[in-house]
């Protein structure tokens, strides 16, 4: 809009002064304020606006969720249930960047847990770590953490679940089957 009262203001100056040039210009801001004000197109454009600039922020976030993912997707574990577990979360993470992206929106709750995947799933091969030096000197274990790998599976457990309730949450609230239903209905 101002590059609009320029132009009208810089083309009625050069023809007819640079006073009526300036107030041409004036008015030709005002009447584009009022024109989109008027007709509703102004608040609909700064909506947009603003949904853009939010969800160019949420990329960054986005980004982190991608990260986070292949990471857990790479890790080695000798342990099929942990890896399973890790391998889930990994999947369960691709379908939340899926549903942000359809919802364009995000949950910071089902990021944190997903970061807290990684997170557990370090704790765990330091542990193994540990323990197998530990085992291989014949050192005492000076950093106990007992139940290691149920108390690890039972963590990830629970950060899957706020993944799946984040990603329901972001579909609308239906699972599939829902939605399956209401299309037979309709």
């Amino acid at each position: 809009m101002a590059l609009l009262a320029l132009v009208v203001g810089t083309l009625v100056g050069l023809k007819a002064g640079a006073a009526v040039g300036t107030t041409a210009g004036i008015i030709a801001l005002a009447a584009a304020f009022v024109i989109l004000t008027m007709s509703g197109a102004g608040s609909r454009l700064a909506a947009a606006e603003v949904e853009r600039r939010e969800w160019s922020d949420a990329r960054r976030y986005m980004d982190a969720v991608r990260d986070n993912r292949d990471r857990l997707a790479t890790i080695r574990i000798t342990d099929s249930d942990v890896r399973a577990m890790l391998q889930l979360a990994a999947e369960r993470a691709t379908r939340y960047l899926v549903a942000c992206e359809s919802a364009h929106s995000r949950a910071p709750l089902a990021e944190d847990a997903l970061a807290d995947c990684l997170s557990i799933a370090d704790l765990y091969i330091k542990e193994l770590d540990g323990a197998s030096t530990e085992r291989r000197y014949g050192l005492p274990d000076t950093d106990p953490f007992a139940d290691a790998r149920d108390r690890t599976l039972a963590a990830l457990r629970d950060r899957i679940a706020i993944l799946d309730k984040s990603i329901l949450d972001l579909d609308g609230g239906l699972t599939s089957a829902d939605r399956m239903e209401i299309k037979e209905t309709l």
